[in-house]
């Protein structure tokens, strides 16, 4: 089985069996199994961008393009103008403590870590072997938009504003891919410009839990 059929494999083990406690966990075990497959083809650890030579520059620039990337999230999402589009279920009714979790431990770790690992560490390292620099791009972040169908498609009826038609589902679902798609590239040139998956990992991971503070605040300025 290829990097790739075992990724597919996962999308749909992970979006459909994978209980929520073992989230984190699992994910962070598939990514270890695939940086030892990617090993046992001969790729060193600075061919999958986890390098220690490059580890610097890549906290580096993940800091400042993730700080950013987080700090003008943040700033929109404050508008009550975005509330709309922000009101999605699953940023709802946590305590404290549970949205610590998720910005400190499943965002950066279960989420980011393992998808930055997997599309611009393994999979990105693998195609540019086979394929060379520029086929790896794309396909990579063509993966990694096609890796959101699952998620998008059953998170979005918790999306207030979302359309009950499968139409209109079919549609963000759509929209959704395209968008991961666009980010999948910027993720991959930050590793290309820092020689780092910590790059992407750090704005991968700032992007999600933003995103995330954001439409905490939009609920609970409904919910007064």
């Amino acid at each position: 089985m290829t990097a790739l059929e075992a990724l597919a494999v996962y999308n749909v083990v992970q979006n459909l069996l994978v209980p929520d406690r073992a989230y984190v966990p699992a994910n962070l075990a598939v990514a270890a199994s695939l940086v030892t497959f990617a090993r046992r083809q001969d790729m060193t650890f600075g061919d999958l961008g986890l390098g220690s030579e490059s580890l610097r520059e890549g906290l580096r620039w993940g800091g400042a393009v993730g700080g950013a990337l987080g700090v003008a999230i943040l700033v929109a999402g404050s508008s009550r103008r975005f509330d709309r589009w922000l009101l999605d279920d699953r940023a709802r009714g946590h305590s404290p403590g549970e949205a610590a979790y998720l910005c400190l431990v499943r965002f950066p770790f279960g989420t980011a870590l393992f998808e930055e690992v997997a599309f611009r560490g393994v999979l990105d390292g693998l195609l540019r072997r086979s394929s060379g620099a520029t086929a790896a791009r794309v396909a990579s972040a063509a993966w990694f938009g096609l890796w959101h169908i699952i998620p998008t498609w059953r998170a979005y009826p918790q999306m207030v504003s979302g359309s009950r038609s499968v139409i209109g589902r079919a549609s963000a679902t759509a929209a959704g891919v395209a968008v991961t798609a666009l980010s999948g590239l910027g993720f991959t040139g930050l590793r290309e410009r820092s020689g780092s998956v910590a790059a992407p990992w750090l704005a991968h991971a700032a992007v999600n839990a933003a995103s995330y503070l954001a439409a905490r605040r939009a609920w609970r300025s409904a919910d007064r």
